[in-house]
């Protein structure tokens, strides 16, 4: 398949999701140091897990709606309400108004709305294409993710702290740009059957009941759990960059003078926080295919265990390390980790999904990344009461725990496997 041959709508969508990934980056990383800032650190970790909450809602929400009334309708509602709340938390860090709790309360309202198109957005992606043309639209949206992460880290670096009036209005611009274009020219892909009731004493299937049901069934999946746990731990790591790590780094790094290619700039822990995001994401997009090749040779489970031990130690290191220099290279070190576990980690759900439950399995899988977000919020206060090593140790923690348990997991799929391949030498012998 080729890119002349994707549906109109996944053309637009995938340019209108570079813009609202770029605008996301420029803001998403800076909010528990605006918080801090404003209000206080304790109070900061509260109101970001309201927002995880939030948005979590309005996920489930969305999606159970989308199913009843059609996938562009809930996108446009979705659409509108980002705009407005983008709007008003714009003019409450204006020159006129400095209201941060009132801009906390939008901003749990924009997740919310943010929560609530996530949903229909991605079914619409799959209503138009099929198993093979999927792998080429997630690829795009993939590299296109990544570039609008490493833009916006820079964009919020240098805009965040001391135009954050503007930068609100632009994102609002372009919110109001992607209303007109969902209006216009997005088209609805599902239209929900009209079934006529009939006399059945049977549950339905789409009962909170069954669903209810479907998840209590997943919980009792122990090996799955661990993969839950382990995820969530790991993924902690990550989001504390952003969270406790991105609040220390501007407490502890003064503003001071720095040269690059010749060019001489202000830098401080705000700019140091987008520039190691942004270091990140760029060695993710641009070092995938060589990690892979220099480790392809290695067993799947020895990648895996490696990888998250070198990315759990960098990551737990930049919890109480300042030097500016020191810091990139942890990002690098721990990046190459990253590179080394994630397409282990992710072939893995495979194998723990069965086939009649993937989508289900794959529903309580993203509930994950929340949930690393509500712990690297937490561990905001927590460092109210501790030492930075002390935080470092605890992520350390964090990343052993979550590493042991994904060596279980692979340790128990490959017994599954040898007895699998054991049976079939008996039957063929």
């Amino acid at each position: 398949m080729k890119l002349r041959d994707i549906h109109p709508n996944i053309k637009l969508r995938l340019g209108m999701q570079f813009l609202g990934g770029l605008v996301s980056m420029a803001v998403i990383p800076f909010l528990a140091i605006y918080f801090a800032q404003k209000i206080g650190a304790a109070e900061t970790g509260i109101i970001l897990i309201l927002i995880v909450i939030s948005g979590v809602v309005g996920g489930f929400i969305g999606g159970h709606v989308s199913d009843k009334i059609g996938r562009r309708n809930i996108m446009i509602y979705s659409e509108i309400g980002v705009l407005v709340t983008y709007l008003f938390i714009a003019f409450c860090n204006s020159p006129w108004f400095d209201l941060p709790y009132v801009s906390a309360a939008f901003f749990l309202l924009n997740m919310f709305a943010g929560g609530m198109f996530q949903p229909a957005a991605q079914a619409m992606i799959i209503d138009v294409t099929d198993s093979e043309s999927r792998k080429l639209v997630f690829t795009i949206s993939y590299w296109l993710g990544n570039l609008a992460t490493a833009i916006g880290g820079i964009m919020g670096a240098f805009l965040f702290k001391n135009y954050l009036f503007e930068l609100f209005i632009g994102i609002s611009g372009i919110s109001l740009l992607s209303v007109l274009i969902t209006i216009f020219f997005i088209t609805e892909t599902y239209t929900p059957e009209q079934i006529s009731p009939e006399p059945s004493t049977a549950q339905p299937k789409s009962s909170p009941l069954e669903m209810v049901q479907s998840y209590s069934a997943v919980l009792k999946d122990k090996l799955f759990m661990f993969y839950i746990v382990g995820a969530v731990f790991i993924f902690t790591l990550e989001q504390s960059l952003t969270n406790y790590i991105g609040i220390r780094l501007e407490k502890e790094i003064p503003e001071q003078s720095a040269t690059l290619l010749g060019m001489e700039f202000m830098l401080d822990g705000t700019k140091v926080l987008g520039f190691l995001k942004t270091e990140n994401t760029l060695l993710v997009v641009l070092l995938s295919t060589v990690v892979l090749i220099l480790f392809k040779k290695w067993k799947d489970h020895w990648n895996l265990v490696a990888g998250m031990f070198i990315f759990s130690v960098s990551f737990s290191a930049l919890a109480f390390t300042s030097n500016i220099w020191f810091l990139f290279l942890l990002i690098f070190v721990g990046t190459i980790g990253e590179l080394m576990y994630v397409p282990v980690k992710q072939a893995m759900i495979g194998d723990l999904a069965p086939s009649h439950a993937r989508s289900t399995y794959m529903a309580f899988y993203s509930l994950t990344f929340y949930g690393a977000m509500i712990i690297a919020s937490l561990l905001i206060i927590v460092g109210e009461w501790v030492s930075p090593v002390a935080m470092g140790g605890i992520l350390l923690v964090f990343g052993l725990t979550g590493t042991a348990l994904y060596y279980l997991i692979t340790r128990s799929l490959e017994a599954g496997r040898t007895a699998v391949e054991e049976v079939k030498t008996r039957i063929s012998s």
